[in-house]
């Protein structure tokens, strides 16, 4: 199958979707992935998109063991 046309989405944006990512100051990375960072969205690195995901599913969890038990 041809791979000619991987990465046509990110050639269009500014340096190929290169530049700094706001929450780790990583540069030159690539940065595809909007986040909602303190009211603000933004594009950040995949590394920091994934860690937010996996904090928000971890308090999630714990709110879920900590959230009181209707009796029933």
């Amino acid at each position: 199958m041809s791979k000619a046309h991987r990465g046509t989405g990110i050639r269009k944006e500014v340096n190929h979707g290169r530049g700094k990512c706001v929450v780790c100051g990583a540069t030159q990375i690539k940065i595809l992935y909007e986040q909602d960072v303190d009211g603000n969205k933004v594009k950040v690195c995949k590394f920091c998109k994934a860690a937010s995901k996996n904090k928000a599913q971890k308090a999630a969890k714990e709110a879920k063991k900590l959230a009181p038990v209707s009796p029933e």
